[in-house]
């Protein structure tokens, strides 16, 4: 979401009827700072500059916070929320809310990693409602304008100094950054054994990866098109070898008829085309390769790591029989899950054909067993 946010909420300024009270001490607070303090920081010396340079009085911004606040272009913050699961699966105060805990801290420092444009100015983590969750408050900013302030605010261009622009209405920046921060806590979902399941009610727009593959898709379709093209307007070879030169009287220079010229000619241009289009078949040839390469590491690293669980978990089993405690329940279960989702997400990309010598060896069967 985005807009107005309730910050005195967050901070738990005041309980709503939602929040169990004894169980707030287990929320964190991981910054806070009042929005017209962060607004002075960030921008206080390019406001400076700005009413520096102007001439007229009447020109002049007394409070950066409070025109962008009145104003209609840019909102004064934004506010993401995160959470995984539901209160079935992942309630606060159920089994696993603490590792719902564990995965949403870990995506917050990386979403700061990811977003030096973003001024978080307030983040919050809340166990104390039905499932744990994530606020986050956030100022966008560019730097380097050549209009207005030299820092100011803009989702927009904070985005696009981050690498990320948008296609048009159908596709843009927002939509991009939202898809890519999800893609990011479902990585981190994963490493806990936990697989994203994409219900459908936010497939709306294209994926940043499959916007990336639909591009890619139309540019070979059009080097396929544009080499059948050429293809089709070859010169044939066996009519170039058959063009006679004829030497001149009384010189050293020789003459072909004007419709065999016309013939090199074209075999010429057709020639150089050639050579240019086979130039961008081989560097697609290349990429691919060191695609397939960069790939068969990432599928032996699984392999190894699989087989590593694998092995922690056959210690577990060894001793389940002398500490069969719920605790050691619980770890054994999310191993299982783990190992589950390495296995879904191979299947789900087709993988298993590049290392099918390993598949029964990690196989998922044989932990269940």
């Amino acid at each position: 979401m985005s807009g107005d946010g309730v910050v005195a909420h967050n901070r738990r300024t005041y309980i709503a009827e939602n929040v169990d009270p004894t169980r707030t001490h287990l929320n964190i607070e991981y910054c806070y700072t009042p929005i017209e303090e962060a607004y002075h920081e960030l921008f206080d010396e390019a406001l400076a500059e700005f009413n520096a340079k102007q001439k007229r009085k009447d020109r002049c911004i007394k409070n950066y916070y409070e025109k962008i606040r009145d104003g209609k272009q840019e909102k004064t913050f934004y506010e993401v929320i995160f959470q995984v699961g539901n209160k079935d699966d992942m309630g606060a105060d159920g089994e696993n809310g603490e590792l719902a805990k564990d995965i949403l801290d870990k995506f917050y420092h990386s979403f700061l990693e990811r977003n030096p444009h973003l001024r978080v100015y307030s983040a919050h983590l809340h166990m104390d409602e039905a499932t744990p969750h994530l606020h986050i408050d956030f100022i966008p900013f560019t730097t380097g304008s050549k209009r207005g302030l030299s820092t100011r605010v803009s989702l927009k261009q904070a985005l696009a100094d981050q690498g990320i622009t948008g296609e048009g209405r159908s596709l843009t920046e927002r939509d991009l950054w939202v898809q890519r921060e999800k893609e990011a806590l479902a990585e981190i979902m994963l490493e806990h054994g936990i697989e994203w399941e994409q219900k459908g009610e936010h497939r709306e727009h294209l994926s940043v990866l499959e916007f990336k593959r639909e591009k890619r898709k139309e540019e070979l379709a059009e080097l396929e098109q544009t080499i059948e093209r050429v293809q089709q307007q070859q010169v044939s070879i066996k009519a170039v070898e058959q063009i006679e030169a004829k030497s001149l009287p009384l010189t050293s220079k020789v003459a072909i008829a004007k419709e065999d010229y016309q013939t090199l000619v074209t075999a010429a241009q057709k020639y150089a085309v050639q050579e240019k289009q086979e130039g961008k078949l081989k560097k697609l040839l290349k990429e691919a390769k060191k695609t397939i390469a960069d790939l068969k590491l990432k599928i032996d690293s699984l392999v190894t790591e699989l087989s590593a669980t694998k092995d922690e978990l056959a210690q577990y089993k060894s001793v389940r029989g002398q500490l069969c405690t719920k605790e050691l329940e619980q770890d054994n279960d999310r191993l299982r899950k783990k190992i589950q989702g390495y296995e879904n997400v191979i299947s789900r990309n087709n993988l298993w054909k590049y290392f099918s010598r390993y598949k029964e060896k990690v196989s998922i069967r044989d932990v269940n067993r």
